[in-house]
């Protein structure tokens, strides 16, 4: 069913403070529940769409505790310790090497980042729609930005109202493409260790480095 709480695309929002009440409860809910773990990890699958152009799917896992994490897709993985980025090309066996505030995973948006944009006060958010999905209660909530120069018109968040876990979450972009992550799994809880979210060039022969850092 459909939320009573207006979210029309002419709606005068000014600040944050205008988001829908009920969304703001069930995003509190999920940061509470991911704060709660020292990491998880995320099972997921990625389809992009570009207008005028063929979609594309692309599959893999994520592993984050705060703010370091483990990105691994098709063909590149993406790692961070907070200080530093290491993004390694698979196919060329090449990793490039950046401080941590070099965006280059900026077109993945991970669950934690959710909670940043929750956070800036730069965003509005209401529950737009209640549903069933395979036999589960979701909400969607539909997020927009406050600032006209943002380069999406919306995110859309679909969640799990009785675990308050993250289904999906798609963006809009204002040039009409559109990114989908759908989280197929998440482990709670998951293991790491001192490795986890560093790059060690002995475990991949022959790699090239390349170190930008400043």
């Amino acid at each position: 069913c459909l939320s009573s709480f207006a979210f029309g695309q002419n709606s005068g929002y000014l600040s944050s403070d205008d988001s829908d009440p009920k969304a703001i409860e069930f995003l509190e809910k999920v940061k509470k529940d991911f704060e709660s773990y020292e990491a998880h990890k995320f099972n997921f699958t990625i389809d992009m769409e570009f207008p005028g152009h063929e979609g594309e799917k692309v599959e893999g896992h994520l592993i984050q505790s705060g703010d370091k994490f483990l990105l691994d897709m098709d063909e590149r993985k993406i790692i961070s310790d907070n200080t530093s980025v290491w993004v390694y090309l698979k196919a060329r066996n090449e990793v490039q090497i950046n401080d941590a505030d070099f965006d280059e995973a900026s077109e993945v948006m991970k669950p934690s980042d959710l909670f940043r944009l929750y956070s800036s006060g730069n965003y509005v958010f209401a529950v737009t729609q209640y549903l069933q999905e395979a036999g589960e209660d979701v909400a969607q909530i539909e997020c927009k930005p406050l600032e006209e120069e943002s380069e999406y018109s919306k995110m859309r968040i679909t969640l799990a109202t009785k675990t308050s876990e993250i289904k999906r979450m798609k963006i809009f972009y204002k040039d009409g493409s559109r990114i989908t992550m759908n989280v197929e799994s998440q482990e709670k809880g998951f293991a790491t260790d001192k490795n986890t979210f560093k790059f060690v060039a002995a475990d991949y022969e022959g790699v090239m480095v390349e170190d930008l850092r400043f």
